[in-house]
């Protein structure tokens, strides 16, 4: 029921396009997020009240990650996270080794190497315990794991938690008893209760907001995105 793995390439040092938000940012899409929030006003306000994360911070996330839901990836997420945390296998450390050097001088070969096992353990070790979760909200839940579909990078739902996130900070925002990251109002209360369980409080710097939101994603332009799209959101 899942293809056997064939490797995985690997980047060695990734990094995110600021050309990746840009469009995040016109007209067109802010008036989505406009009407996003709008639409969750009250169980935005909600969370905000109880987990003191301003509703425009959350609305922003939920645009940038998935459009409020229009995008929240079909692929197989069991399936995105054994491919990452097979990273460390040793024939794909070895074809990711020799595709590295490939046109580098051999004075860069050890280092490229070096780099190469680094970042193939660092999959490793943060993609398994993915893996592991997603089991675990499957029985949670009472469902098929491989009914759980997302994103290529193994994250799902409307703000995008991969599954070890789901299992520290997903909670029931619509009270029904079931908590599903599918549901706006599940998705939003979990949302802000992920961002308060990374820092965020009141009378945060503008320093101190951009280290909270760098947990969600390390990445300077989806920061800036985030925090700029709030702002024209409150």
């Amino acid at each position: 029921r899942i293809q056997p793995f064939r490797g995985l390439g690997f980047s060695l040092y990734p990094r995110e396009s600021k050309a990746m938000y840009r469009d995040f940012l016109r007209g067109d899409s802010v008036g989505r997020a406009r009407q996003c929030r709008a639409d969750h006003d009250r169980t935005l306000r909600a969370a905000e009240r109880h987990y003191g994360v301003p509703a425009g911070v959350v609305g922003a996330i939920l645009h940038v990650e998935t459009q409020c839901g229009r995008n929240t990836g079909r692929r197989t997420v069991l399936y995105e996270l054994a491919r990452l945390a097979m990273a460390n296998d040793p024939t794909n450390v070895r074809w990711n080794i020799e595709r590295h050097r490939e046109g580098e001088p051999r004075s860069r070969w050890a280092a490229i190497e070096a780099r190469t096992h680094e970042r193939a353990r660092y999959l490793e070790q943060t993609f398994y315990p993915e893996v592991a979760a997603t089991f675990r909200i499957a029985a949670r839940n009472g469902i098929d794991p491989l009914d759980i579909r997302g994103s290529g990078a193994g994250a799902f739902g409307l703000p995008q938690f991969l599954p070890t996130s789901y299992l520290r900070f997903a909670v029931d925002g619509d009270g029904d008893g079931q908590v599903s990251l599918y549901d706006p109002d599940d998705a939003i209360m979990s949302a802000a209760n992920y961002l308060r369980g990374n820092g965020w409080r009141d009378g945060l710097s503008h320093a101190q907001q951009r280290r909270v939101i760098w947990s969600y994603n390390r990445t300077d332009a989806y920061i800036d995105t985030v925090l700029t799209l709030a702002r024209r959101l409150d």
